[in-house]
């Protein structure tokens, strides 16, 4: 009787080392595979693009995140807002566009892009009336300030202007100054995402 149970324990013994290791050369395994990838992710895959090319990365991103968002939204919804004192959703957009403007014309030096009147920074939606005059402005404004980037290079990051927002007035590099548009953009992108779930409708972004 004893016999029998020490050669039922010793199979229960060897059925444990056995699973334990399984288990040993399965975390092992998973362990070297994590490293694996860790490490292929942190291998640079070349040398830094430059700083114009990473600044145009950023302004193309959010600019074709909102007029992705132009194009997708209904126009019968175009003048919609949730609550009474802001922006609809058409005024957000002519608002950035013309915002991105400013920063076009200041970084340039030239005067790009309509005339919008004294509110430089907010179009009249009057003047775009229909969901593809909209859509059409912002896709120009972001080509145009795509073009400015890429023309002035690094070297234009690097020259400084008065510029005042919402920091004071003061000189700062024009790297800044994109780097203020592209985040400002970036609010109204998150605005308009509440628009989008306030009538029950997914963004582009999140379709993916």
């Amino acid at each position: 009787m004893a016999n029998a149970r020490e050669g039922f324990m010793m199979k229960r013994s060897g059925k444990r080392s056995t699973l334990a290791l399984v288990a040993v050369t399965l975390v092992a395994a998973a362990g070297l595979g994590l490293y694996g990838q860790s490490q292929t992710q942190n291998q640079a895959t070349g040398p830094a693009r430059s700083r114009a090319e990473e600044t145009l990365e950023w302004w193309n991103q959010i600019g074709n995140k909102l007029i992705a968002m132009a194009k997708d939204f209904p126009e019968d919804k175009y003048d919609f807002k949730v609550q009474k004192d802001e922006r609809t959703f058409a005024e957000n957009l002519l608002h950035v566009a013309a915002v991105d403007y400013d920063v076009i014309g200041r970084v340039s030096e030239s005067n790009v892009g309509p005339d919008f009147g004294k509110d430089k920074h907010n179009p009249p939606r009057d003047a775009y009336k229909t969901k593809a005059d909209v859509v059409k402005l912002l896709e120009q404004a972001v080509a145009d300030g795509a073009t400015v980037i890429k023309q002035q290079g690094d070297a234009g990051l690097d020259k400084t202007t008065p510029f005042s927002w919402e920091t004071g007035k003061h000189v700062v590099h024009n790297s800044y100054i994109w780097m203020a548009a592209i985040e400002h953009s970036s609010e109204h992108f998150g605005q308009l995402v509440v628009y989008y779930r306030a009538n029950n409708l997914v963004p582009p972004e999140s379709r993916r």
